[in-house]
């Protein structure tokens, strides 16, 4: 008998799907795969209605027994399994069990390294997203210990980047709405990592010594001042959002594309308006302007709601990942991603006077439910991302002023 230990935040341990009354349900405009048990259930279901629409609607693709069929969508691109309100026919006449895999488990998504296994929710759930934000103890970790008869042998966790693990949610916790100054911290102790013999003991303790020092930096105020410092790089910054538009022009329509649509057309009107003089700094210092004084302001009130957000993409991206060598990139990639979020926000701002918690979540769900949907989507947006880095990932900095 092995044991695994598993790790849960609150928010995930505490979700509930709201059903009919959730804003933008999960059962339209994507594709929807069933596997083949579920397929064959449905075609000898006794319930007719469930097995005249598995005849007519599920496309045989038969990719793999977890890939067998697909939803034929109709004008409507919504699943014809929802009825007229909003709820799954398959659910309420069949019950949970008889759910295809993919709709039991979303938005619950696991990760299993070793002995460990780190359960989250996809934020493309606008609920998983709205309790992420708007809970200060959402990111607490619940862990127990579960015996498991079954576990096969697995990579085996790398102790080096589990511990950085932990310490890079210590630093953007202990950053609180002022995340530039968490990542910062968390790129100077990733340099002096990449320098340490992960093999010798003296290593480890250098880099609690360097996170402790870290964290009290945090706290006295000197990466804030070492940040004040630094002088930005606006055109970096300005490539970078047009990049974003650049990537959501190449996208296929899906679910959620429309509201991103909403507030990346605010973003660009900031954009158009500035640049008349083909001066790239002047849109960039205007999406600082709005989010000093128009979004810090309302962050203090909350200053649970960043620190969550990057506490979360942290914890369930498994950072710095799996690999054996540790890189930069990880961190260049979560920063790009902060900047292009904290820009629509900041955008959103400026164009509506105010910024309010409907239109962060609107954003972080919508972002994550176009970019983060599948590997494709993530492999495209990661791609897009990459062609602004300046010489190497350390051009990252640049994004924290």
């Amino acid at each position: 008998m092995k044991e695994v230990t598993v790790n849960q935040p609150h928010f995930a341990v505490y979700f509930k799907c709201t059903g009919s009354a959730c804003i933008d349900h999960c059962c339209k405009e994507w594709e929807i795969s069933f596997d083949k048990t579920t397929v064959n259930r449905y075609l000898k279901s006794r319930q007719i209605n469930i097995k005249t629409i598995a005849t007519s609607r599920l496309e045989m693709t038969k990719k793999s027994n977890q890939h067998w069929a697909t939803m034929t969508m109709d004008d409507s691109r919504t699943c014809a399994f929802m009825d007229k309100n909003a709820l799954c026919k398959i659910h309420t006449q069949l019950g949970h069990d008889a759910l295809s895999s993919t709709c039991a488990s979303y938005p619950r998504i696991t990760h299993r390294l070793g002995n460990e296994e780190n359960n989250s929710l996809m934020l493309s759930c606008p609920e998983a997203a709205r309790l992420l934000l708007t809970d200060a103890q959402a990111m607490r970790l619940h862990t127990k210990i579960r015996r498991n008869f079954l576990l096969t042998e697995q990579q085996a966790i790398n102790p080096w980047h589990k511990l950085i693990n932990v310490m890079a949610m210590h630093l953007v916790k202990a950053s609180g709405n002022l995340p530039e100054q968490g990542l910062y911290a968390l790129a100077s102790l990733m340099l002096l990592a990449q320098k340490l013999d992960q093999r010798e003991s003296h290593g480890t303790e250098r880099l609690e010594e360097a996170c402790f020092a870290l964290l009290q930096a945090l706290e006295n105020g000197n990466i804030g001042q070492t940040l004040q410092q630094m002088q930005p790089d606006y055109q970096l910054q300005w490539s970078l959002l047009l990049r974003l538009q650049v990537y959501l022009d190449n996208c296929v329509a899906t679910r959620a594309s429309g509201r991103l649509g909403i507030y990346v057309k605010r973003l660009l009107r900031i954009q158009t308006e500035e640049i008349s003089s083909n001066d790239v700094s002047r849109p960039v210092t205007r999406h600082n302007a709005a989010w000093q004084c128009r979004v810090m302001p309302w962050l203090a009130e909350r200053p649970y709601l960043i620190s969550n957000y990057l506490q979360y993409r942290i914890f369930t991206g498994n950072f710095p990942g799996d690999g054996v060598t540790l890189s930069l990139k990880p961190l260049y990639l979560l920063t790009a991603e902060w900047y292009l979020i904290k820009s629509l926000i900041a955008a959103s701002a400026e164009i509506c006077g105010e910024i309010n918690e409907t239109d962060v979540v609107n954003i972080i769900y919508s972002f994550h439910s176009v970019t983060k949907h599948n590997n494709a989507a993530v492999a495209a947006f990661y791609a897009e991302i990459d062609k602004v880095r300046v010489n190497d990932d350390l051009s990252l900095l640049y994004l924290l002023k």
